[in-house]
């Protein structure tokens, strides 16, 4: 027998703004330490303005890395199913 499943819309939430308050730091310094995505891009990331690319999270995560956050995906985006 074949089970029907349901289908539900998944929802990504960027959790950027969040994340920075957690760390106190400001999405200004972030786009300062984000390498190859203009400042401009990050704050408006940050404030749920602009939706980013995989590059641009990628740049991000890789920022606060190198300032020593132990920071990964989960930490800025959220999956809803």
């Amino acid at each position: 027998m074949c089970q029907v499943m349901s289908k539900s819309k998944a929802k990504i939430t960027i959790k950027l703004k969040n994340y920075l308050e957690q760390l106190e730091v400001s999405a200004y310094t972030l786009g300062k330490w984000v390498n190859g995505v203009s400042p401009q891009t990050v704050y408006a990331i940050a404030n749920g303005t602009r939706k980013p690319s995989l590059e641009a999270l990628e740049a991000i995560i890789q920022a606060f890395q190198d300032q020593g956050f132990d920071t990964k995906l989960e930490d800025v985006l959220e999956l809803e199913t």
